[in-house]
């Protein structure tokens, strides 16, 4: 038995009865006791959860659905109370089927997740449980099996399937000191890596952790039904109670109440605003929380990070110089020891063409980064400093005669940014290298200005020439340059005191930036652990272009919301004008509320339905 007293048997059993009732009394009248009893088993749920709510001192949405039952079992009127009681438990079931969808979504992804890998240990290789990989294990992955954890390559070179965590359907080459993601594919050759997040870290198993959040707050809709009764449920007594005391007419009272019972809105809204997460999710978009969608539809502007997130973060070397009687060996083992473990895309850039010319690349002993200005490394008796020109100030490093002003009149006015390089104090020549914009980044851009994005903005730590360039190529009028992780966040909270402010970031250093935006939008495949438990959003396959449709939802979803408002409204003053010129005694009330009830949750349901949202893209 108390299988069937379980969600959603429960839920379906009582849809079942309730219909057969239903099916019965037009049939049958004077069977009419199977509609009570359907009805009567149907509110059973109902009342257990409002007097649950009554010990704890809480008003909440089902006390306020009990009292309407109370009012329709009270005046005999037994099709409004299993009507009444049919669509809470649809509301029941539609929830238990929200919830139930996230947490097969999870499961799904998790089935594709590893259960061993082969650990090198010296000379032997050992194949062994996941759970026993530790971070800076070296393993082998051989071509045609699954990445078992995330880690950077250290051995070997190969093409990687990601298309389980990005959705990207071609493969992507993968060399020395290159991340590779759990449960992508080694396709091509043998390749070793290093372990760096294992378990519950993995980005396989970090974005399972993201949609299981996502599905956790979708909790927060049941909230905002709360918060309606708690503020309702006590003018609709006060108002009943008033107006039984002028007219001393128990029939009008009843009609009333019957007429402002809100089971409807107090559906709906929760309806809107979980088809909306269900949207997003679709299109692998988790948001987290309800609130950010309000904050959505009132943003005046939108600050983006540049490496990274408007580029690709994939720089290409656009010219080299040396200085006479430096070694290109001597230059490019500097630029490898210094990189190789870099996690800044131009630092990987410049590693990836360090080891073009290098066979093996020594380990420094001494290892610092200046966060989006360079690095120093010491290795043997050598010290190397990469970097802006004031990482190379900052260490003391002079530039040859005349040459900052041949760098600055080559370069001027050019999108590309230089890297310093010096040895032991000695500037030994400098490299050039480009960012590439992402594909179709200027198309949303100029779709965010037509949806009425008022600023938008563009934070980089880049030099003033790059950042001009790049803000040009994308249309983007405002920008600030030569900016470090603290003077973004800074920039950020600045802008927030003038109006909402969307934040989109994808490194660890646009973490304070994102917690200082009303609404943070991190990237699930390039950000970091901490950028996505930080942000607000996550796009977890990177895809920017989907923020004009972020923007659209939100703005979508509270169109809704409020045209349920105004439709509950509207055919409450219809109600009650009709109870008090007489019209409705309470059992007309009762079918009148019964009507209405459709009429917002069918608006809720139109967010359901992908067509109906605007293809803006």
């Amino acid at each position: 038995m108390d299988f069937f007293l379980r969600t959603p048997k429960r839920e379906q059993l009582i849809i079942f009865l309730v219909a057969i009732g239903f099916l019965v009394d037009g049939f049958f009248p004077q069977y009419w006791f199977m509609l009570l009893t359907a009805a009567s088993f149907g509110a059973y749920p109902t009342l257990v959860n409002a007097f649950t709510s009554i010990l704890e001192w809480r008003l909440t949405i089902e006390v306020f659905n009990f009292f309407a039952l109370i009012v329709v079992f009270a005046i005999g009127d037994m099709k409004s109370a299993a009507f009444i009681v049919l669509m809470l438990a649809f509301a029941r079931l539609l929830k238990w089927r929200t919830e139930t969808r996230s947490k097969d979504a999870v499961e799904e992804l998790l089935k594709y997740k590893p259960k061993t890998a082969f650990r090198e240990n010296g000379t032997v290789v050992d194949e062994i449980d996941i759970a026993r990989v530790r971070k800076e294990d070296i393993l082998v992955i051989k071509p045609g099996e699954q990445v078992p954890v995330d880690g950077i390559v250290v051995f070997g070179k190969t093409e990687i399937d990601e298309s389980l965590v990005t959705g990207e359907s071609m493969s992507v080459e993968k060399i020395l000191n290159d991340k590779v993601l759990a449960s992508t594919v080694n396709v091509t050759n043998l390749i070793k890596i290093c372990a760096t997040n294992t378990g519950k870290d993995s980005t396989l198993e970090r974005m399972a952790r993201l949609i299981e959040e996502g599905r956790k707050n979708k909790s927060e809709v049941q909230k905002l039904a709360d918060v309606f009764a708690s503020y309702f449920l006590p003018i609709v007594l006060v108002s009943g109670l008033s107006v039984y005391l002028i007219t001393q007419n128990i029939t009008m009272t009843v009609a009333l109440f019957l007429v402002a019972c809100a089971d409807d809105i107090a559906v709906a809204i929760p309806l809107a605003i979980t088809a909306a997460f269900g949207q997003a999710t679709k299109r692998g978009i988790i948001i987290k929380n309800r609130k950010v969608l309000s904050s959505i539809n009132k943003a005046h502007a939108i600050v983006f990070d540049k490496t990274g997130t408007l580029t690709y973060g994939d720089f290409v070397l656009k010219d080299i110089y040396i200085e006479d009687g430096i070694g290109k060996n001597t230059f490019w083992q500097a630029v490898a020891v210094a990189e190789k473990y870099s996690e800044h895309p131009a630092g990987k850039a410049l590693f990836r063409e360090a080891i073009e010319h290098m066979l093996v690349v020594p380990n420094a002993q001494k290892y610092q980064v200046y966060k989006g200005a360079g690095v120093y490394a010491r290795y043997g008796k050598d010290d190397v400093v990469l970097g802006n020109e004031k990482v190379l100030k900052d260490h003391s490093v002079s530039f040859p005669r005349g040459m900052k002003k041949q760098i600055q009149e080559k370069y001027r006015g050019s999108a590309q940014s230089i890297i310093y390089v010096a040895i032991n104090g000695v500037f030994v020549g400098y490299m050039v290298i480009l960012d590439v914009p992402r594909e179709g980044m200027r198309k949303s851009i100029l779709k965010l200005k037509e949806l009425g994005i008022g600023r938008i903005v563009m934070l980089t730590g880049d030099k003033e020439s790059s950042a001009a360039h790049m803000a040009g190529a994308l249309g983007i009028e405002e920008y600030r340059a030569e900016l470090t992780p603290e003077e973004k966040s800074t920039y950020v909270k600045m802008l927030t005191e003038t109006g909402k402010v969307i934040m989109v970031g994808d490194g660890i250093n646009d973490a304070p930036a994102l917690a200082r935006a009303d609404v943070g939008i991190a990237m699930g495949k390039s950000g970091g652990a901490i950028t996505s438990e930080t942000a607000d959003i996550v796009i977890l396959n990177d895809n920017l272009a989907e923020l004009p449709f972020i923007i659209e939802l939100a703005r979508k979803t509270s169109s809704v919301i409020y045209t349920d408002m105004g439709i509950w409204f509207a055919t409450n003053m219809i109600g009650f004008a009709l109870v008090f010129v007489g019209i409705f005694t309470p059992a007309l009330a009762a079918f009148y509320n019964m009507i209405t009830d459709f009429f917002p949750i069918l608006n809720s349901t139109r967010l359901f339905a992908g067509r109906k949202i605007k293809d803006i893209l």
